[in-house]
């Protein structure tokens, strides 16, 4: 399997993982109920939403960086070709 295609599975699974946790799992630890009424402290619980999105956002972030050095490698090869071919005539 290519790095570009295990890449692809990666963040295909990254963004499922989000999809299924956020559907899937409540978590209902920091409600506070008040005469009927519930209140929930969001900030302080991310839960596995908050830890799949923070994965989804590191993986996009590496990606970016691999496609980024791909893009560079590919333009410096082109250079050294074309500099390597107009020396030798």
């Amino acid at each position: 399997m290519k790095a570009k295609d295990m890449k692809k599975l990666v963040l295909c699974l990254i963004a499922a993982a989000v999809l299924t946790g956020g559907a899937a799992c409540g978590n209902d630890n920091n409600t506070e109920n008040d005469r009927g009424t519930s209140t929930e402290n969001s900030m302080t619980d991310d839960g596995v939403a908050g830890d799949a999105g923070e994965a989804l956002k590191d993986g996009t972030e590496d990606l970016g960086e691999d496609i980024k050095n791909g893009v560079e490698d590919a333009g410096d090869s082109i250079k050294e070709n074309a500099e390597r071919a107009t020396e030798n005539r």
